[in-house]
Order: structure tokens, then C-alpha cells, then sequence
């Protein structure tokens, strides 16, 4: 039996039988898994290393074939980097960790690598082998700030790692203070308090402390802990900060002018745990007042949903025999008796929505009809055959757009759509996720390229906020057209509920009908703003297409190799996780896509609905008119595409729906400045169809 995590708050009992021992790893007969905040964590909001399905768990302990009893260091190093020859084997290149890249302990066997059983003495009962990870990690973590007898230290954190952190302190002859905040809390790890002599508040006036461990998420923690350390004090970053949280230049100025030293603590080596089971059995009393209760698998959901809550000391899962499982609704389950609508639960519903129906049921092909006359046009202008290129091609395409042998573009309009994602949690951008509400400011205030291009070219300008996870001032350059702050990490679910999907493209389709109303727009571009989305472009043309997440992923904002191999990975997480139909559009768009990509799918739906041209940009934009293409194949005739991006994946969208860029000046900036650029190409392709004398016209003799 297992518990396998299938998705968000999904936590499934699966009773198939156990895999056979594999090359590389060994069987292990589980006893017991502890829970911790990472595991609970990881089935409330996913984790960037996580892969579904999966078995969580990585604070185990079992028996082999023989009986004997070892605790599992949780990871597989690949033992020839310079980390794992110089016994920094957690910082492995290569690492794949437990219950993240290979199934955990949340199940009554596990298969792990042979090189991270550590056996566990005879005088440290299995419950508290457990805690040989989080023991570990401690140890690692004090090791670098190399105490002496009698140092004060300041713990910032009363959970159970902060308690573990401050008895690793004092059995190295430190004096720790631990600091915790919740009044519940100290009063119920007192009998803990009570038994070790470690002293613990709700804050202090003290400062001047000689070393500091950070064992909460909270930045208030790390920046109290830099102002009470004293001149060339240590710091250790134990917990890692909560996502998109920021710390004050002023603090990192005070690091600086009191020669504090920064020591970041990751994970455990195989010493750190062996180390870590010698220190439990010595301090086994105060350790078995960490346990908050021993519990059978079936309690599992229960437990996770009250580790996240920060309440409880250390659960532990029993898998010995004897234990009785029982099937158990999830906590997803559960919320589904109270809501309609989550995500991952079908897919948008247009039928119910008129409005969304008229627009697509509007779009009617180019009049291919007239072809054969604007191709007569441009061949007899005074020019040899095919002598301006691709202009003579769009200007036949604007004839036929515009359904007159006269184009014209008497007004031009370009809309860049901005919205923040999820999938930025998974490191797969240069630039942090804040950049997006910078950027549309920037627009905002005319200083970015698209603003230059648009005043240059006589493009009415206006910026959409789809989804930016920031508030912005009235301006009458904004449109605000939020749905919400961002989309959800579509590595562990759906970007987008269906409802959201849908008002997003509607918002969209608003965007460019309200525009049009005011004066006709003759030609459109697309232009778009969002930190993490080249990575739901190449992941939507990947569906659509189905090249690989190889062939797909380009370096976006600027990231290196190591990051551009960190992409890959990330959307290949993406493509197997999500079951995606080639075909349907706006699933595809639900499940992987963007805000600011579903206002220009709106967009450019309405745009050829009243038979408007549109020009593509870059990557994003070009997913997008994907997306539109997808669900509207007769819009094809009014794309164009603006310029040839140098992400690779654009490319396998263009072949797919038959286009070619108009413009090649190898940019990667979108914003919809391709586009611009492009709109004057075809504002000249229209000028040479109507101005452009013809032989006859200019009395020049034609070819014989």
C-alpha cells in the first residue's frame, strides 16, 4: 500500500503491488515516514523539483531483507562531481531527491539507492530515527557557523526545526535563545522547554548575539536576526523565505558595515545523518517530546492539512504490519461538496455564452475570390515580375482582407496584454516575476521600446492589465481588464479555471471591439508583457504542434545553459502532467496558458470577425494567434506574422498555420515591437498597390 500524491490536494491510497528491486536501488520494508512541512507543502501548492504522481516522504526509516533497521538519506548523488568528491554530496549536480524526483516513504515499501542507508544504532528507537533528516539538516546548518563554548545564539522559529536547530546549538556548547511569536505555541512545546533548559520568548530587547539561525519562512525573522547579531557575527539561512518576498537594501547595507557572514544552509550529506543519529540517541528524552502523534496512513490528508497550519510538533505515519488502512476522502474530495468549479475540472463551456458564439460564428474566410485580380494588380505595376518580394504577397493579402483592390490602413492600433504566471515559481525566467508591473509602468510612462515604435509609426497605443499581480493608478493609457493576480503554477495545476479562461477571452475580445467602435482599426498588432511567459508559449506550441520540449524551449528573458536545461525539464514536467487535445484550443489555453495570452486569443478573434488584419509579434503572440487558429482555423488569412523571433518554437506555429515573418532583425524583446516595425511593411505593401503606376498607366512598355 502507498499514498501517492496525483495533483494538488490529491492524496490517493494505491494498493497495487510494489515494483521489483530495480538497478540501483534496494528494497526497504518502511515502519515509519514522518511528515513534514515540505511534504505538506508539496500537496497544498506543488514544489519545483516535484513530478505527478509521486509518493512523498523522505524522513523514513525501514528494515532490509535481513531486519536491519536503516534510515535513508534522501537523495541519490551521482558521486563523481567536484561537490560529491569533496563531501558536499548535497550540493550535487546531478541530485535526485526522495519523494520529489523518485518515490518517498508514504508507502509500506520503498526502493532507494543502496548509498543512502545509514543504519541506525540499536539505541534509537525507529520513531525517532525519523528525525534523523531534520537533525541532520541541522547539524549541516550550525556546522558553518563553527560554535564555541559558550556563544550566545538566537533562534528565530519555535517549530520543530527551530527546536532541533537550538538543542544542535546548545549540545555544541551554545547558548540558545529560541523566538517564537504564537503564545500557543510556546505553551505547547514547554515540556520540551522544561526538559532541555533551552530558553525561549516572544521576543527580546538582548542584542549583540554572537551567531543566528533563521528557522522560518518569515523575512521579518532574517531581518531581526541581522540586527541582533554583533560585529562579525554568523548567520545561518536555515528556512527559506516564502515565494516573491524582499528584503531591504538597508539590511544588506547593515550585513556590510557590521561584517556579518551569510551562510546558506541546504539540505544534509550522508556525514551531517550519520552524525544525526548519534546526537538522537544521546538526547533521546528531549526528542521523543517533538512527536505530536504517532498515526496510520489512513489519517494522512488530515495530518498534511494540520502541518501546514504550523500548529503541531512531528506527526509520524506507521506502516508497520498491524496497521489498518482505510479509504479516505481527499481534502479535494471534500472541497468539491462546497464548490462548483476547481481547477482541473473540465474544460470551458462557449455554448451557454452568446457572445463569445456571435463573434467566432462572424469570421468568414478572406475572399479568395479576388486573388486572381490583385494578383493581376501588383504583377502589371511598373516592375519586373516578384521585384518587391514579400510586399507584393501582402499587398494580394491585404486586398483580400480588406475585399478591394485598394487596401489602405487609415488607422493602426497595437495592444500589449500583460499578465504575471505561476509557472515564474519554477526559476524558469532571468528576471523576478515583479518585472511585469515594472514594465507595463514603464509603459505607462512612455519610456519602452514599444512606446518609441508606436509614436515613430503612428500606432494608437494602449496597454491591457489581464492579470499583472500589481494595482496600478487610472491613465488613459491603461485598460483594466484583471481577472486575477496572475495564473496558477500549471507545472502541479491548471493556469486557469474555465470560467477565468473564458472571461479572459472575452475581456479580450472587449479590448479590440471597444477600440473599433471609437474609429475602425485597419490593421492590429499583438503585443504582450509577462515574466515566465515564453515558457507557457513554448508549452502551448508544443501541444499544438507536438515538437518536443528540446526542440521548443529558447532562453527567453536571457537565461544561461544551466537555466535553458531547467526550462526544458520544467515543460516536459508540464506536458506530461497535463493531458492536452491538439485541437481544442481553449483547453489548451485553460490548462497551460496565460492571461495576457487569452486577451490576445479574444482579440484576435474579434479583430477578423469585422475583418480587421493582425500582426502577430513574437513567441507569445504567435502562441496565441496559435490558440485563436486552433479554435478558428478561417482567421489564418488575416494573420500576419511580424518578424521572426529568435525563440525556436515560434518557427513550428508559423509552418503550422502557414505563415512567414515578415521581418527578420533577430529581436527578442516582444512588447509587440516586431509588430510594429511590420505594420509599416504592410502600410507600404497597401501604398504600392494604390499609388504604384502600372505600365500602362505610366505609358512604360511591359515585357514582351
Amino acid at each position: 500500500m502507498r499514498l501517492v500524491l496525483s495533483g494538488l490536494n490529491r492524496l490517493e491510497m494505491d494498493t497495487e503491488t510494489p515494483a521489483p528491486e530495480s538497478c540501483g536501488f534496494r528494497r526497504l520494508n518502511v515502519q515509519f515516514c514522518a511528515v513534514c512541512r515540505t511534504d505538506a507543502k508539496m500537496w497544498k501548492e506543488g514544489h519545483r523539483d516535484l513530478t505527478f504522481p509521486r509518493v512523498p516522504g523522505h524522513e523514513f526509516v525501514g528494515t532490509d531483507r535481513s531486519g536491519r533497521r536503516f534510515a535513508v538519506w534522501p537523495g541519490r548523488s551521482c558521486g563523481g562531481c567536484r561537490y560529491c568528491r569533496t563531501g558536499r554530496e548535497n550540493l550535487c549536480d546531478d541530485m535526485k531527491i526522495t519523494g520529489f524526483h523518485h518515490d518517498g516513504g508514504f508507502s509500506d515499501t520503498a526502493l532507494v539507492p543502496p548509498e543512502s542507508l545509514i543504519p541506525v544504532p540499536e539505541g534509537v528507537p525507529s520513531t525517532l530515527a525519523c528525525f534523523a533528516e531534520p537533525v541532520g539538516c541541522a547539524i549541516h546548518a550550525l556546522e558553518a557557523l563553527q560554535l564555541r563554548e559558550g556563544e550566545r545564539l538566537i533562534v528565530y522559529g519555535g517549530g520543530t526545526v527551530g527546536l532541533i536547530a537550538a538543542l544542535v546549538g546548545r549540545w555544541q556548547g551554545a547558548v540558545p535563545l529560541v523566538i517564537e511569536r504564537n503564545a500557543e505555541k510556546i505553551h505547547r512545546i514547554g515540556p520540551f522547554l522544561e526538559v532541555t533548559g533551552i530558553e525561549c520568548r516572544k521576543d527580546t530587547t538582548d542584542s549583540e548575539f554572537d551567531t543566528a539561525v533563521t528557522a522560518c519562512p518569515d523575512p521579518i525573522a532574517f531581518n531581526l536576526a541581522v540586527v541582533k547579531l554583533a560585529r562579525g557575527g554568523r548567520l545561518s539561512f536555515f528556512s527559506g523565505l516564502k515565494k516573491n518576498q524582499h528584503l531591504e537594501s538597508n539590511l544588506v547595507n547593515l550585513m556590510h558595515y557590521k561584517e556579518i557572514s551569510l551562510h546558506g544552509a541546504y539540505g544534509l550529506t550522508r556525514s551531517d545523518m550519520r552524525g544525526a543519529l548519534v546526537f538522537i540517541e544521546k538526547n533521546r528524552a528531549a526528542m521523543e517530546l517533538l512527536v505530536e502523534k504517532i498515526v496510520r496512513p489512513d489519517k494522512a490528508s488530515a495530518v498534511l492539512a494540520d502541518v501546514l497550519s504550523g500548529r503541531p510538533m512531528k506527526y509520524i505515519l506507521d506502516f508497520t504490519p498491524g496497521y489498518r488502512a482505510a479509504q479516505f476522502p481527499t481534502i479535494m474530495e471534500m472541497e468539491n461538496m462546497n464548490t462548483n468549479e476547481q481547477p482541473n475540472q473540465n474544460v470551458p463551456d462557449t455554448s451557454s455564452d452568446p457572445s463569445f458564439k456571435e463573434t467566432i460564428d462572424r469570421i468568414r474566410p478572406v475572399n479568395a475570390a479576388l486573388e486572381p485580380a490583385a494578383q493581376y494588380k501588383i504583377d502589371n505595376k511598373t516592375k519586373p515580375l516578384g521585384a518587391l518580394g514579400k510586399l507584393e504577397s501582402v499587398a494580394v493579402r491585404m486586398s483580400l482582407i480588406q475585399d478591394r483592390l485598394d487596401p489602405a490602413l487609415h488607422r493602426k492600433a497595437l495592444f500589449v496584454f500583460a499578465g504575471d504566471h505561476g509557472i515564474a515559481e519554477e526559476g524558469v525566467s532571468a528576471y523576478p516575476a515583479e518585472v511585469t508591473g515594472q514594465m507595463v509602468t514603464n509603459f505607462l510612462n512612455g519610456g519602452a521600446a514599444i512606446n518609441v515604435l508606436c509614436r515613430h509609426h503612428d500606432i494608437d497605443l494602449q496597454v491591457v492589465d489581464m492579470g499583472v499581480n500589481a494595482d496600478f493608478d487610472d491613465h488613459p493609457g491603461l485598460v483594466k481588464m484583471k481577472v486575477r493576480k496572475g495564473t496558477r503554477n500549471f507545472a502541479i495545476q491548471d493556469a486557469m479555471t474555465p470560467s477565468e479562461t473564458l472571461t479572459a477571452v472575452k475581456n479580450g475580445m472587449r479590448v479590440f471591439s471597444d477600440e473599433h467602435e471609437k474609429s475602425p482599426i485597419h490593421i492590429v498588432g499583438m503585443g504582450e508583457m509577462g515574466i515566465g511567459n515564453t515558457t507557457s508559449a513554448s508549452a502551448v506550441i508544443c501541444a499544438v504542434t507536438g515538437i518536443s520540449a528540446r526542440e521548443a524551449a529558447g532562453r527567453g528573458t536571457g537565461v544561461d545553459d544551466k537555466g535553458l536545461e531547467h526550462k526544458i525539464e520544467v515543460i516536459e514536467k508540464v506536458l506530461a502532467f497535463h493531458t492536452l487535445d491538439p485541437s481544442d484550443g481553449l483547453e489548451i489555453l485553460q490548462k497551460i496558458g496565460g492571461f495576457e495570452v487569452a486577451g490576445i486569443v479574444g482579440a484576435v478573434l474579434t479583430a477578423a470577425s469585422v475583418g480587421t488584419a493582425v500582426v502577430l509579434d513574437g513567441l507569445i503572440s504567435t502562441a496565441a494567434g496559435l490558440l485563436a487558429y486552433q479554435i478558428r482555423p478561417d482567421i489564418g488569412g488575416y494573420l500576419f506574422s511580424g518578424h521572426k523571433s529568435v525563440e525556436i518554437a515560434q518557427k513550428a506555429a508559423l509552418d503550422h498555420m502557414g505563415l512567414e515573418p515578415l521581418i527578420d532583425f533577430n529581436m527578442r524583446l516582444g512588447e509587440g515591437t516586431g509588430a510594429a516595425l511590420a505594420m509599416d511593411v504592410v502600410d507600404a505593401a497597401c501604398r504600392i498597390m494604390r499609388e504604384m503606376a502600372s505600365f500602362d498607366e505610366a505609358g512604360v512598355s511591359n515585357k514582351a
